[in-house]
């Protein structure tokens, strides 16, 4: 749940109700639905802010990490995959140049599948899974939940590697209502102890992000 729209829904519900023109004179989307209550309504506008930022708004520039860039290309390779999953691929940039790979994405047409994370079910076992800027929205518990299942589609032995914000908001207006997660070291170590999984590596990458990279045992 997006706390930030969550509580100015509640704060402005004394106003009037939540129609059409509030959501769009408030948040600047458009939302025809209506919902049965206030959390239907947070949770239906933020899928909708979190759509158009990264749908029409954010660019991707894999040249700018300093560990979790176009240099992942050759480390993942060098593992020899079977198979590979990107989760949040964006613009799918890493498609024929990581082996059998499947980028999956909510939010942008260029990945192999359009779906949430938490949605994507599939029957085989990936031995790589990216993670790169894409499980970074929400609360603690919607992060724990996107990661478990991640961990769930890995292969035993298999490895994640991660790029994670520590809550920095970015800098276009359009992201204003966008709840950015504050990722942090004891986080990371106390998500692998939860979830049975060994941390290989924990670096600090360009912008403030931390790069990390899970094993699963």
């Amino acid at each position: 749940m997006n706390q930030k729209i969550l509580n100015q829904l509640i704060l402005d519900l004394g106003k009037g109700g939540i129609t059409p023109e509030y959501i769009k004179s408030t948040f600047d989307i458009d939302l025809d639905k209506n919902y049965n209550n206030v959390e239907q309504y947070a949770q239906a506008i933020d899928d909708a802010v979190l759509h158009r930022y990264f749908s029409k708004v954010w660019q991707s520039d894999m040249k700018k990490w300093k560990h979790s860039g176009l240099q992942l290309i050759d480390e993942v390779n060098k593992l020899r995959p079977r198979a590979v999953l990107d989760v949040g691929c964006g613009y799918n940039e890493f498609k024929g140049k990581i082996k059998y790979l499947i980028g999956i994405d909510p939010y942008n047409d260029r990945a192999d599948v359009v779906i949430n994370t938490i949605d994507y079910k599939s029957k085989e076992k990936f031995d790589v899974i990216l993670c790169l800027g894409s499980i970074n929205f929400g609360s603690q518990s919607k992060i724990e939940t996107e990661v478990a299942h991640c961990a769930s589609l890995l292969e035993q032995d298999g490895i994640m590697f991660f790029r994670v914000n520590p809550g920095v908001p970015h800098d276009k207006p359009e992201s204003k209502w966008i709840d950015f997660f504050a990722w942090n070291v004891p986080f990371i170590l106390e998500l692998a102890k939860k979830l049975n999984l060994q941390v290989l590596d924990i670096r600090d990458d360009t912008n403030k992000r931390k790069y990390f990279v899970y094993r699963k045992i």
